[in-house]
């Protein structure tokens, strides 16, 4: 087993857990996910990692919406938590980052009220992560973009996204948002044929913080997986083409975490055909804003070469989203992730 992958539950958020190494005890989290279930998980994990004597290589927070900072936010407001179990973290987001960009925030903390609790809420909790990391003397890397190389315990990180044009113009705005995407219409696109789906423009309507998420490509004893957090669709496709990749020359990799819960405003079919891969990892809970939308499964299916398979964290009924003559067609499959996780090995390719 060289590589396992853990997707916690974390309602519509985000939290995965990387294992890799001879002796699988190197360990990288992606995020904190929200709700109670993901944050009783992540404290096992920081639990198990104390009794192995081991250590966490790396803690990335793609960016700082509150689905994917909140247990983060928590487990580092905890008296007793150790610091010194964190080797390394990154964060994009605060005053180090303005720093190193050489910017200025053109509001200030209190200034702005957003359209949008949820989004207020993730600006706060941003700001009360950055506060913690300065007392407890945390050193996260600085501005992490697109095309960066990270080596960690044999392992290789290529990042994706955010570019570092985003990252300016997402610390110069603080906390203005002009995305209309908070605005989430209620209405399923069930009723809608996976083709006429497919068929529709896309429209990457995301906010600007969704943007400066941080995506990667992570790779290990040949294996390759991609994690897009909530990441611009149009990012990444600009991305992969500088790194050389097209239709016709496919990023090959064995697993894909799907950008922002399976939204159809992340999920392009140039970004699909893109890339040659048989499995996707859906990490949300079946939303009331819809999502997984049908709109960007039908994408990964027509895009994709071969039939797909999608790995989910919760038990999702797609029949009630797929019919029977599309299951038949297209010979999807949709699996129920359990606790024990993903080992890249036993995937099919």
């Amino acid at each position: 087993m060289s590589v396992n992958i853990k997707v916690l539950k974390a309602l519509h958020g985000d939290c995965l857990i990387i294992t890799f190494g001879p002796k699988q005890d190197k360990f990288i989290l992606i995020d904190g996910g929200i709700g109670k279930e993901c944050y009783r998980s992540i404290k096992e994990f920081i639990k198990s990692l104390k009794e192995m004597n081991a250590t966490l290589r790396l803690l990335i927070l793609t960016h700082i919406d509150s689905d994917h900072i909140d247990g983060i936010l928590r487990l580092f407001s905890e008296s007793d938590f150790d610091t010194k179990i964190i080797d390394r973290m990154w964060f994009n987001f605060g005053e180090f980052l303005d720093k190193e960009l050489k910017v200025s925030r053109e509001s200030q903390k209190s200034g702005i009220l957003l359209p949008d609790e949820t989004t207020l809420i993730s600006w706060k909790q941003g700001n009360n992560l950055e506060e913690i990391l300065k007392k407890a003397r945390i050193q996260y890397e600085k501005a992490v973009k697109n095309y960066d190389e990270f080596y960690i315990d044999g392992s290789y990180i290529r990042v994706l996204s955010p570019s570092l044009e985003i990252l300016k113009a997402f610390n110069k705005q603080w906390m203005v948002e002009n995305e209309q995407e908070v605005r989430i219409s209620t209405k399923t696109d069930y009723s809608f044929s996976i083709e006429e789906l497919n068929d529709m423009e896309f429209i990457e309507n995301i906010s600007l913080a969704n943007r400066s998420s941080i995506a990667f490509i992570f790779e290990y004893e040949n294996r390759k997986a991609l994690f897009l957090g909530d990441a611009s669709a149009v990012e990444i496709e600009k991305s992969l083409s500088k790194l050389g990749y097209s239709e016709d020359n496919q990023l090959e990799i064995d697993i894909c975490k799907i950008s922002h819960h399976a939204s159809k405003h992340n999920t392009s079919n140039n970004l699909i055909r893109m890339m040659k891969c048989k499995n996707y990892i859906i990490s949300t809970n079946l939303t009331a804003s819809g999502r997984p939308t049908k709109e960007c499964l039908s994408r990964i299916i027509c895009n994709s070469k071969q039939a797909v398979n999608f790995y989910c964290n919760y038990e999702i009924d797609f029949n009630t989203i797929f019919t029977k003559e599309e299951f038949g067609k297209y010979e999807m499959k949709f699996i129920t992730i359990d606790k024990s996780g993903i080992n890249l090995e036993d995937l099919p390719r």
